[in-house]
């Protein structure tokens, strides 16, 4: 409305070329080993779970357990910036930490028993077995529509944004576990930001919105679902971290046991 213009569609890769132009800080107090490996554990956690979504109809990698181990490679960038934080040596940094572990209790119990859902269900822990029932019988949101809410209001906090932004909360503790990084190490945590904006949609459109019969059918749905995602975002205040804790258990986890349990009788 004030005629402002932003930043180019670019201006992600430029801020990355320019970090890894310069030098990493390690900070005297901080555990250097630690400080170096938390970036790497997230971006590992990441790639190894895109290798097993199947981008179109087919994964790249196929076993029968691909759903549990999907699950615990998408925890990896919280646990990272847990360790990230606290062992920084900052007080942001510990503070951050300590919000994104409890942030954590929070959101990964509805986002777990949302996504077993599916698995009591089919009897199954392949996400191409999920992905292929739906080809044949339709998106699971229609059937587990509470689920797939809990599910994407998951989303929300594994990706950072508002209203569950508070690890980060930039006008309170700067960047929070990341205040102490710099350069190349800050540059892989922003590679990580982008993956998530991809990876963790996908996840939810393999799991309920019925993945795609093809890899511009499977985008596309990520994107509109990122689009939902960004607008939740602007148009939301972040909350602070204890009531980021009680929407969760007070809303969030009890629609993702609704169907938890619904998942349970209809088998």
């Amino acid at each position: 409305m004030q005629a402002r213009q932003g930043p180019p569609l670019y201006q992600f890769f430029i801020d990355l070329i320019k970090l890894f132009s310069k030098e990493s800080i390690i900070p005297y107090s901080g555990r250097g080993l630690l400080i170096v490996l938390a970036p790497l554990l997230s971006i590992i956690g990441l790639l190894f779970t895109i290798v097993m979504l199947p981008l179109g109809s087919e994964p790249l990698v196929e076993f029968d357990e691909s759903l549990i181990v999907a699950l615990y490679f998408l925890a990896f960038p919280g646990l990272a910036m847990i360790m990230a934080g606290s062992s920084s040596g900052s007080p942001y940094g510990t503070v951050g930490s300590s919000r994104e572990a409890r942030m954590m209790i929070a959101y990964e119990l509805p986002y777990t028993l949302s996504a077993l859902t599916l698995a009591f269900y089919l009897k199954s822990l392949s996400l191409s077995a999920i992905t292929h029932y739906q080809f044949d019988h339709g998106p699971f949101f229609f059937k587990y529509p509470l689920a797939t809410i809990a599910l994407i209001i998951c989303l929300l906090a594994k990706i950072g944004r508002r209203p569950f932004d508070a690890p980060e909360a930039d006008t309170e503790i700067i960047a929070g576990p990341l205040t102490e990084y710099s350069g190349t190490l800050l540059g892989l945590f922003e590679i990580v930001n982008g993956l998530k904006w991809f990876v963790v949609p996908a996840f939810v459109v393999t799991l309920f919105l019925g993945g795609g019969a093809n890899l511009i059918e499977f985008l596309l749905k990520c994107f509109g679902l990122v689009l939902l995602l960004s607008f939740i975002d602007i148009i939301h205040p972040r909350f602070r971290v204890d009531q980021g804790f009680k929407f969760f258990m007070k809303w969030v986890l009890p629609l993702a046991l609704i169907d938890f349990v619904r998942s349970l009788i209809l088998t």
